[in-house]
């Protein structure tokens, strides 16, 4: 046996925390027998013992390390991973069993579990610390590699899994930061972006586009008044810059939002809105709406006992949204789309506009109305059947302030 691959074989009872002091006698001899004869008759004997030690408990880890080390000398390896990783589990910094398990586990290329049993006793051992610091690059890198290809192929569980090892074993390297913005991207969560993008800046605290999204995620998912902030330093900054004056503009709007009871905000942060929904943002976030003086007395049956009622008779009496004047249902609980909300506004500017914008012109057609005032950007379908949700509904009611004098 290569004198390298002693310091991986310990002697069996080394970092277990129990056993008896004649077990580990004989334990100790057989060991020192089998590391420097290496031959077939000490190999037999140690996996005599190991055999005998499993008689009175099969569960015993210092005979599962030893009949291991036997077949390790012997250079029959194959087995020793899945022997020794439940021990592993069970007994993290048992010193023995992980030094053959990391080895092993190197030995047969898979860097990281290596460098998992490395890392769990390199307190205790010298060489396990040494080979986890020589590991780490690589197997970070492997990592990495592993986590892309599981986003890439959609599977979001395993990236989450690789994840998880990246933020245990390089919590504060900018690489984890940027995977883990990646992750929560593909994962539409927009908490564990903010997460990472907080990390990213520490280290790049000057990005706009880091600027830029953190200010946008503080607004929707953390802290309003530090999202305005950022925006704010960004626009003293660059004056000129359109886009962050529109940003900044937006921001603004958002904040006021934060402001709303809580049950506003609910609404605003979901993925898709409701006729009841878009009625109670039409209510809290158009002045107009919450004060205006209705100029009909439709009635809806099934609101009555809707717990948006008083929002959603405002609405539909200022004509703003329908009621089916056949049933007098006004669906609250049915979807709502884009081209149905930009009706709403467009008949809010028109009642509410003083005067109504020139850009509503005829209104023969919506979609052409609602570019012209650019209530609608360029790149979206006015008649879209995708949902509509509390973002897209706030910014339309925005842009529609914005139209009214009021942004």
């Amino acid at each position: 046996m290569a004198e390298a691959e002693r310091g991986y074989l310990l002697d069996p009872f080394e970092g277990y925390p129990a056993g008896a002091v004649v077990r580990r006698e004989r334990v100790a001899r057989v060991h020192r027998a089998l590391l420097d004869e290496a031959d077939p008759v000490a190999i037999e004997a140690a996996r005599g013992l190991a055999d005998e030690l499993a008689k009175d408990d099969p569960e015993l880890p210092p005979a599962k390390v030893l009949a291991a080390e036997a077949d390790f000398v012997a250079g029959e390896q194959k087995g020793i991973v899945a022997r020794l990783l439940p021990v592993g589990d069970a007994l993290p910094t048992y010193t023995a069993s992980q030094m053959l398990l990391g080895r092993t586990a190197e030995l047969g290329g898979d860097l990281p579990l290596a460098y998992a049993a490395y890392r769990a006793v390199a307190a205790k051992n010298p060489l396990a610390l040494r080979r986890t610091g020589e590991l780490h690059p690589r197997v970070i890198e492997i990592v990495g590699n592993r986590l892309r290809e599981a986003l890439k192929d959609h599977r979001l569980d395993e990236a989450g899994r690789q994840l998880a090892l990246l933020q245990s074993w390089a919590p504060a390297e900018t690489a984890t930061y940027e995977i883990a913005r990646e992750v929560a991207l593909a994962r539409g969560d927009r908490k564990a972006e903010l997460t990472a993008i907080k990390g990213l800046m520490d280290r790049r605290p000057g990005d706009k586009e880091l600027l830029e999204r953190r200010s946008d995620l503080e607004l929707q998912v953390g802290d309003p008044a530090v999202g305005l902030k950022i925006i704010q330093g960004l626009a003293d900054k660059n004056p000129k810059d359109d886009q962050v004056a529109a940003r900044l503009a937006s921001a603004k709007f958002l904040w006021r939002l934060s402001l709303l009871p809580a049950k506003v905000r609910e609404i605003a942060a979901k993925p898709e809105l409701t006729r009841a929904d878009f009625a109670v943002l039409l209510f809290w976030l158009v002045p107009e709406v919450r004060y205006g003086k209705p100029s009909e007395g439709r009635i809806a049956t099934d609101v009555l006992d809707h717990p948006q009622r008083d929002e959603i008779v405002r609405v539909v009496n200022l004509g703003l949204l329908e009621v089916d004047e056949t049933l007098h249902h006004f669906s609250p609980g049915a979807s709502i789309r884009r081209g149905p909300a930009l009706r709403s506004v467009v008949r809010l500017l028109s009642r509410f506009g003083t005067p109504p914008p020139s850009c509503l012109g005829d209104q023969r057609s919506l979609c052409d109305a609602s570019r012209r005032c650019g209530l609608l950007p360029e790149d979206q379908d006015c008649q879209s059947s995708e949902p509509f949700s509390g973002e897209d509904a706030v910014e339309l009611l925005r842009r529609t302030l914005a139209l009214l004098g009021r942004a």
